[in-house]
């Protein structure tokens, strides 16, 4: 009896809790559909159609500061970012290794001009004595051709003086014969003038071979001292391109060394890093951890790069645009940055060039097998002087601008067959309106239609509407 009452008293709170719903006032439908259901404005189309590209930012000028030293660590540096000038001391390294280099070479360069000096002493004494010995050769010489000259000119004479006297004597046997046969003389005076032709024609023949005797030692003598006077020539020349051999030697050897002490000079002067042009300055950084700047006690090595002095007032983006999309980038275009450190309104820029060939990015770079890029230099022309050199960036390369239709977000926007439905939130429920789609970007839409400026459109379809064809196809 107990659990019959029980179970009527449940019966009736049910139908009552019933009734009181049914009679509970609901209010306005359109204000719960604004409350359950994301809506915004339509307006009046005025939008850019881009097209995104990542980038990194770069300084369009950079002077690089390299290292001139070789295993040495930093003493000092400045702080990374400030402006500085032609000049200023941006960081100090360790000068102790690069002093010994200064000192050691100095003392090679003075032991290397004292040997061309001695070189050269050298080399001019061995000429001066090669030159001497050919003075007294050419003295010899003119001695022997000048005694040669005289020897045979008195073998001459002598021949000559002989002839003659054998002419003499042969003219006084020709004037004996002819008394002889005149009966003038005796046959004895005959004879006495034949035998002195004889002697005569004997004392010829003896002065002929000393004359030729003196010709050919006059010959001989001449042609050893000749042959003198050339070795001496020899010498003298062997003297002379020995002193330029050994001299040039010496010099070069001294260059060599002066060059070396120029560049450790350079090195050491090197050890106060300087700022080649006026700009800020951004420390290279080094990986401990994570990336940080060079720092006091870091050790450099010769051609490391220390930092870069950038001109911030040009600022790049350099971008790598998909093959796919290249036919839609070209130089002169407007563009749009947006620089994800600085979380900041957009900055205002343009395409400045595009490469002509494509290359395939390495898996360093984010490339991937088979994709190919085409590099791109966008310009900033909104100075932003928070800006630095390896920042990440979004660049929007401005395509289209859009003034014509009403702009609504692109989720507003429902499938309908082959065209598009917009629901526009209205007091007595939502109203369904069908439009033609005009130009779409990433975020907004363009489109024609029974709508207004104004209107306040619902962002995709509302709860109990109906789902149009092309929103049936997507969820089935």
């Amino acid at each position: 009896m107990t659990r019959r009452r029980t179970a009527v008293s449940l019966a009736a709170l049910v139908a009552a809790a019933v009734l009181l719903f049914a009679a509970w006032p609901r209010g306005d439908q359109s204000g719960a559909l604004e409350r359950g259901t994301q809506t915004a404005l339509a307006t009046v189309a005025d939008f850019y159609i881009t097209l995104p590209i990542e980038g990194v930012i770069e300084a369009a000028r950079a002077a690089p500061i390299v290292s001139r030293a070789d295993d040495t660590e930093i003493v000092s540096v400045q702080t990374d970012g400030v402006q500085v000038e032609a000049g200023d001391v941006v960081m100090k390294l360790n000068p102790a290794d690069a002093k010994k280099e200064v000192d050691r070479l100095e003392d090679e360069v003075a032991e290397a001009e004292e040997n061309v000096r001695r070189s050269r002493a050298d080399g001019e004494k061995s000429v001066q004595n090669a030159r001497s010995g050919l003075e007294k050769r050419e003295e010899a010489l003119g001695l022997a051709r000048v005694q040669s000259k005289a020897a045979v000119e008195k073998s001459q004479a002598e021949v000559a003086f002989l002839d003659k006297e054998l002419d003499v004597a042969k003219g006084q046997l020709d004037k004996r014969k002819r008394l002889f046969e005149e009966r003038l003389v005796a046959i004895t005076e005959v004879e006495a003038a034949e035998d002195d032709v004889r002697g005569k024609e004997f004392a010829l023949e003896a002065a002929k071979r000393s004359l030729e005797r003196a010709e050919s030692d006059a010959k001989t003598t001449t042609g050893l001292r000749e042959m003198d006077v050339q070795k001496a020539e020899i010498e003298l020349s062997q003297a002379e391109a020995g002193l330029e051999a050994s001299v040039s030697s010496a010099e070069r050897e001294l260059a060599a060394k002066k060059l070396d002490l120029e560049e450790a000079q350079e090195r050491l002067e090197g050890m106060e890093v300087k700022a080649p042009v006026a700009g800020m300055l951004l420390i290279e950084q080094m990986w401990e951890d994570g990336e940080r700047p060079l720092r006091i006690g870091d050790q450099v090595w010769e051609g490391q790069r220390l930092a870069n002095v950038i001109d911030p007032s040009e600022m790049w983006v350099l971008c790598h645009v998909d093959e796919a999309d290249i036919e839609k980038v070209s130089a002169g275009q407007a563009a749009r940055v947006h620089v994800r450190a600085l979380r900041a309104e957009s900055l205002a820029g343009e395409v400045k060039a595009v490469a002509n060939l494509a290359r395939q990015l390495s898996p360093f770079e984010g490339g991937a097998p088979g994709k190919k890029v085409f590099s791109a230099i966008i310009r900033l022309t909104t100075h932003e002087p928070r800006l630095r050199p390896g920042m990440g960036a979004t660049v929007e390369v401005v395509l289209e601008h859009v003034k014509e239709g009403i702009a609504v977000p692109l989720e507003a926007l429902v499938p309908d067959g082959e065209s598009f439905s917009v629901y526009v939130s209205e007091n007595d429920g939502p109203r369904r309106v069908s439009v033609t789609l005009l130009k779409r970007s990433n975020a907004l839409a363009a489109i024609e239609g029974e709508l207004e400026e104004g209107d306040s459109v619902v962002l995709g379809v509302p709860p109990g509407q109906p789902v149009g064809a092309g929103e049936q196809e997507a969820t089935s």
